[in-house]
């Protein structure tokens, strides 16, 4: 049987930011819950930052949320995103080999 109700997609929006008192340096994304082959509940989390994306999974939005802040303060204060690294072309795309 069909519903059409079944599409229906929530999306939640999520925060990272850099340092305690970084509100002047937060960035906004998507997280999309789901749970894993044994049902355990996984929370993926993607945020852009500047360029580029920050994407992690974890098994609640608090440790996601931690992973992220971190993530955040390696791009702006480590510049995490400043060297490309080392690619290779496979298939015909440039890939990152990390």
């Amino acid at each position: 049987m069909s519903n059409k109700k079944n599409n229906l997609e929530l999306t939640e929006i999520f925060m990272a930011k850099a340092g305690k008192h970084g509100w002047d340096r937060c960035f906004h994304g998507t997280i999309r819950r789901e749970t894993d082959a044994d049902g355990n509940p996984v929370v993926f989390g993607k945020i852009k930052v500047l360029d580029g994306y920050i994407i992690a999974k974890a098994k609640d939005q608090w440790i996601l949320g931690e992973k992220l802040d971190e993530m955040v303060l390696m791009i702006l204060d480590y510049g995490l995103h400043s060297d490309a690294g080392v690619t290779s072309t496979v298939a015909g795309f440039e890939c990152l080999l990390n």
